[in-house]
């Protein structure tokens, strides 16, 4: 199990779904390595970027089990959304928003777990965080789980 290698897998597999979703593309699909300020400075970020990032994970420990067999692995996908100077466009990056949530969670329940990573049993939704004005972006979050195989 390589936990770099599925969170590589996460951003692979959102970028193919989003590209052939009907709804637009989301322009960047990135791993988290740093803070939410090296993302903001990051000059190739324009108008919209997606992040997965992994969280905390625990295992299923077993009183007579050498080595646990699985691990319960939390992540998160951080979406940010450039705001417009024109406040008549504010509804409409809300709807964007709005709509890679939307984008992310019927990723998550419509692609088999597998076909991300070898090593991943499920995908699944645990939640998603309200939308946050934020200085000169929007951002909000949407929450998984993940069981991984141990080997």
């Amino acid at each position: 199990m390589d936990r770099n290698a599925i969170l590589s897998g996460y951003v692979t597999s959102f970028s193919s779904y989003s590209s052939s979703d009907a709804r637009p593309t989301v322009e960047k699909v990135l791993k988290f390595s740093g803070n939410n300020f090296d993302i903001r400075k990051r000059a190739d970020i324009k108008r919209e970027v997606v992040v997965f990032k992994l969280l905390n994970g625990t295992t299923d420990y077993r009183l007579d089990d050498e080595k646990p067999s699985e691990l319960n692995q939390r992540f998160q996908a951080l979406v940010y959304i450039e705001q417009p100077d024109s406040h008549s466009l504010k509804d409409t990056i809300y709807d964007r928003a709005l709509e890679i949530s939307d984008q992310l969670f019927d990723w998550a329940t419509t692609t088999s777990a597998p076909t991300i990573n070898s090593d991943l049993y499920t995908v699944t939704v645990t939640g998603v965080d309200s939308i946050e004005e934020r200085d000169g972006y929007l951002s909000t979050t949407v929450n998984f789980q993940s069981i991984i195989k141990i080997s």
